[in-house]
């Protein structure tokens, strides 16, 4: 071959439509791809954007010539290409590929004098990923690209992976996870319409879970520990103890709901789930054990007084009027009335005194009641809580594979 245009008269007899060997076996295609990045990974719609360099061997005779020098290949023109003939591979997990490349040189194709081809394309591909979140944000996403012929079965199209038949980027950072690895294979299957070829590459991604400590595990826990603050103040700052537990409460709902909307809608228990929910009850328990001191400690008291009032009513009419027994020495009615009201007075005094003593003492018995409760809630939310960790930790980062 003298020039491009000895090697381009080929193509005036060639036919893009048989493919090469047409009455031999299957045309046996090799593929490599290159991974430039990989970006946007959507756990809600569970998908993934892959730009790669795609690359496919094969032989067609057709295209056989005699080199002028050694190690020569004629490069076909982006307009050439074509009118090649060349495998009908699609991608079987693609759900979108509206990118434009930046430019229309984007793709090469090389003939060797043998009649081997090179055909090499870079691609940018919106791909489905199915995950499983139930170790999150423990988890490790496998991402796959599969692709095989979509017309032609094993009888016309043999595809297999030419190794390496993944090569990665090393300059590869994503914000949220870290490519612990990928792997390739075959998924071809027999269909009712035949059997075809199918080439899956698998991409495991590990969750780098250093920003859910500081977002969410380590804030969560502050709200606990803030909650057992209540168990310092006194029962009877109903006001202040309220306030304080409503408000770790209301905060923790909403951390919750907020770990909750970047992920699907599952009905599975996700490991992040299973920690807000505990901490949830420690805050929630906390405020409810203020609550039953607080009433006990009322109760105690509002029965000491009714017992106080049971002793002194014999002392009162059913109109609240002291009870006076009639006179038998004759004094007139205005010396009865005098010594009824005094008689009354001296009655209310002593009185009030026994509610003001039976207050006190009652006062005093709940504090200490309500002192105990909380002196045990000061060592059991904390004991109990450090005990949880501890086993949630082992029991996740044991089957973590990632880093912090």
């Amino acid at each position: 071959m003298h020039s491009m245009r000895d090697f381009y008269k080929i193509l005036e007899t060639y036919d893009m439509r048989i493919r090469p060997n047409d009455q031999g076996p299957g045309v046996h295609v090799l593929m490599q791809m290159y991974v430039e990045s990989i970006a946007s990974i959507s756990e809600i719609s569970m998908e993934y954007v892959i730009t790669f360099y795609f690359r496919m061997w094969w032989n067609d005779p057709r295209f056989k010539f005699t080199p002028t020098q050694a190690n020569q290949t004629a490069q076909l023109h982006v307009a050439a290409r074509s009118l090649v003939w060349t495998p009908d591979i699609y991608f079987l997990n693609e759900k979108d590929a509206g990118f434009r490349a930046s430019s229309a040189f984007t793709s090469l194709m090389w003939v060797w004098p043998n009649g081997d081809i090179l055909s090499s394309e870079k691609k940018t591909l919106k791909n489905s990923c199915p995950m499983d979140f139930r170790q999150y944000p423990f988890d490790a996403q496998f991402c796959k690209i599969q692709l095989g012929p979509y017309g032609m079965t094993t009888d016309d199209l043999i595809i297999e992976w030419k190794e390496p038949a993944v090569e990665m980027n090393p300059g590869i950072e994503l914000p949220e996870y870290v490519i612990d690895g990928w792997t390739w294979t075959s998924c071809g299957g027999n269909y009712s319409i035949g059997e075809f070829g199918c080439n899956q590459a698998t991409f495991k991604m590990v969750r780098s879970i250093g920003y859910y400590i500081t977002q969410t595990y380590v804030p969560s826990a502050l709200i606990v520990a803030l909650s057992w603050l209540t168990f310092w103040i006194s029962p009877l700052q109903a006001p202040a103890r309220v306030a304080l537990g409503i408000t770790t409460v209301l905060t923790s709902t909403t951390l919750t709901s907020a770990t909750r909307s970047s992920i699907p809608r599952f009905s599975y228990i996700r490991a992040i789930d299973i920690w807000m929910l505990v901490c949830t009850i420690y805050v929630f328990t906390a405020l409810v054990e203020f609550a039953a001191a607080h009433h006990f400690s009322r109760r105690k008291q509002e029965s000491m007084i009714s017992k106080q009032m049971n002793k002194n009513k014999d002392a009162f009419q059913p109109n609240g009027v002291l009870k006076v027994h009639p006179f038998s020495n004759g004094k007139d009615a205005a010396e009865d009335q005098k010594e009824r009201e005094k008689k009354e007075a001296t009655v209310e005094e002593d009185f009030d005194e026994d509610v003001a003593q039976a207050m006190a003492d009652s006062d005093e018995r709940g504090q200490i009641i309500a002192a105990k409760i909380d002196l045990a809630s000061k060592i059991f939310f904390p004991a109990t809580f450090i005990l949880f960790n501890i086993i949630y930790w082992a029991v996740y980062m044991g089957s973590y594979e990632g880093k912090v």
